[in-house]
């Protein structure tokens, strides 16, 4: 049965930007959603500066090895600073004490930043920082790569496209290949929960009426847990009226209407063996307390347990769950 574990924050506020987007002229709505939706502007983001201490990107062997693992895909990203993690000195020949960790960033973000374009732009760094002094993992048990252009002046062109689920697909696979592990945790952020589910669940999906691409079989028994942070699973209100747009799209976009979406929360439970869901009513980014047709968007659907928090922001969803997160992979 699923668990609601609520608390209250006391002097933090999301902020809520109320408006109707069936009274938007269509300019209006391109502009508001171009740059607000799914991971916002800068202008509604109040973050401090985040001076990272992790020695970002991978190391010269996993890089070696995810290069030549399928280079059909840009895993390695050189075109951007802050973009990767993860790796051992010398390739692992038995499998690890402990499950590596994928992570999944969200739309327009980096895999591992310091506040990079903008302040919001820092991926993973302050989780990946709480399960290396708290968890004892190190660099060889922590990877994550950067899927998109990491423009958040592109965040409306962004959709579940082949090239991103498929690379989202391959990284996880190239691994389980490269650490010689059984099974691996997937832990997605925003865009990153529902194309990290894609790439796990498999199948067959549309990019529109005459485009369709293949991911391959389920990888369920792969993945030992799969934690999704502020995920719009059915989609999100804002793009009801904007399906125009990529990220919008009714095939393979947010649109509560979404072809795929609507694929993925057919049946529950497949993303891995254990799933969790955490989010929060005051998500200043997918808003509306997180309903979407009368159901909760940020909980993947048949989550084992669901963690909110009244007065998270859709970043500090990402950012301030991590003792929470380490507590549940430390059960595994």
């Amino acid at each position: 049965m699923t668990k609601y574990l609520c608390s209250q924050i006391n002097n933090t506020q999301g902020l809520q930007l109320d408006y109707y987007l069936n009274s938007m002229t269509s300019q209006t709505l391109l502009l508001t959603l171009g740059v607000l939706m799914v991971l916002g502007a800068t202008a509604y983001m109040n973050y401090e500066d985040n001076v990272s201490s992790i020695d970002h990107g991978f190391t010269a062997d996993f890089a070696s090895f995810i290069k030549s693992f399928d280079s059909k895909y840009d895993f390695i990203r050189s075109d951007i600073t802050w973009s990767t993690y993860g790796g051992a000195e010398t390739r692992p020949t038995t499998a690890p004490s402990k499950y590596p960790i994928v992570f999944v960033h969200g739309n327009s973000d980096i895999g591992v930043g310091n506040g990079g374009t903008v302040g919001w732009q820092t991926g993973f760094t302050q989780l990946i920082e709480h399960l290396q002094n708290y968890g004892g993992y190190t660099k060889a048990d922590l990877y994550v790569t950067t899927w998109g252009p990491a423009n958040p002046n592109m965040a409306s062109q962004n959709s579940h496209s082949e090239k991103y689920v498929m690379t989202t697909r391959r990284f996880i696979e190239g691994v389980l290949a490269y650490t010689k592990a059984s099974k691996v945790i997937v832990i997605g952020h925003s865009m990153g929960v529902t194309l990290a589910r894609a790439a796990i669940i498999g199948g067959t999906y549309s990019e529109s009426l005459f485009s369709k691409f293949t991911v391959g079989d389920p990888i369920t028994n792969s993945i030992a847990a799969f934690f999704g942070l502020a995920g719009a699973n059915y989609g999100l209100v804002d793009c009801t009226y904007a399906t125009g747009l990529p990220t919008c799209s009714t095939y393979n976009g947010f649109s509560p209407s979404s072809q795929m979406l609507t694929a993925l929360n057919s049946k529950t439970h497949r993303e891995g063996a254990k799933v969790y869901s955490f989010w929060s009513p005051n998500d200043d980014i997918i808003k509306y307390n997180c309903i979407v047709n009368q159901k909760n968007t940020c909980i993947v659907p048949g989550s084992d347990e669901s963690y909110q928090q009244s007065g998270y922001t859709h970043f500090d969803v990402r950012d301030k769950f991590a003792a929470d997160i380490l507590r549940l992979i430390q059960k595994l």
